[in-house]
């Protein structure tokens, strides 16, 4: 059993509020997990669709994206004095709830939408909004107050937006990404926002089997694969 003095030294996960995407003003109060799990789960996930390949049986998949990641925590709020290192013991277990909704999943005045979160772990950190959060009431006073809650939360990845362009690069000709097409899209200013090039129109085209290069049907769906560049694109 642990002693008093490691018990205190244990760290605990930390979900800190904020405002801007930037993570450069607080949304209040941190969130300290009382209790910490005995694991957490990270998912991850890439979408495909199968695109049909003629006279043949089967499919290719086909890249579309790679959806964020998914961070998912199960921990107690107590308030029965039994658990050790429970440093909420004391608080009802209603007021940690209400402590842990101010946090993660309340609108922020300012910013008019929940906060944006970090959580951390020692040397683990996760930026992220909530996706979802349960709470299951499981052990209760004599007058009903709840003493025990079990809470199932999973947050999705966040990345500041500029940070996220800069990673993906998405101008690069050698990777895959999938496209939604906008009232107003034609196929060369598509080919120009995805690889800095109009005149690989042609390559794209072929690739997506297009009847018509001038019509795109809105809301559709095109791959823009890598490509070899056509030696017309600029360089700095």
């Amino acid at each position: 059993m642990a002693t008093k003095k490691e018990t205190a030294n244990v760290e605990k996960i930390v979900i800190r509020p904020f405002l801007t995407p930037k993570q450069d003003k607080s949304a209040g109060a941190d969130f300290t997990i009382p209790i910490n799990p005995e694991s957490y789960a990270q998912s991850y996930k890439v979408e495909s669709k199968d695109k049909p390949t003629g006279g043949n049986q089967g499919s290719a998949p086909e890249y579309k994206f790679t959806a964020p990641e998914q961070l998912k925590l199960d921990f107690t709020l107590d308030n029965t004095g039994t658990i050790e290192g429970n440093i909420l013991n004391g608080t009802e277990v209603r007021d940690q709830v209400e402590q842990l909704l101010n946090v993660v999943y309340r609108m922020q005045g300012e910013a008019h939408k929940p906060a944006i979160l970090k959580i951390q772990w020692g040397m683990f950190t996760f930026d992220c909004i909530l996706a979802t959060l349960d709470i299951n009431y499981v052990l209760f006073k004599p007058d009903g107050e709840p003493l025990r809650a079990k809470v199932s939360a999973s947050f999705t990845q966040y990345v500041e937006p500029k940070k996220r362009v800069a990673k993906e690069d998405k101008h690069s000709p050698d990777l895959f990404r999938s496209v939604r097409v906008a009232d107003g899209d034609t196929l060369p200013l598509l080919c120009y926002k995805s690889y800095g090039d109009p005149a690989l129109y042609m390559q794209v085209a072929y690739y997506n089997e297009l009847v018509s290069v001038r019509r795109l049907r809105t809301d559709d769906e095109l791959a823009f694969p890598p490509v070899k560049n056509s030696g017309t694109q600029k360089t700095s």
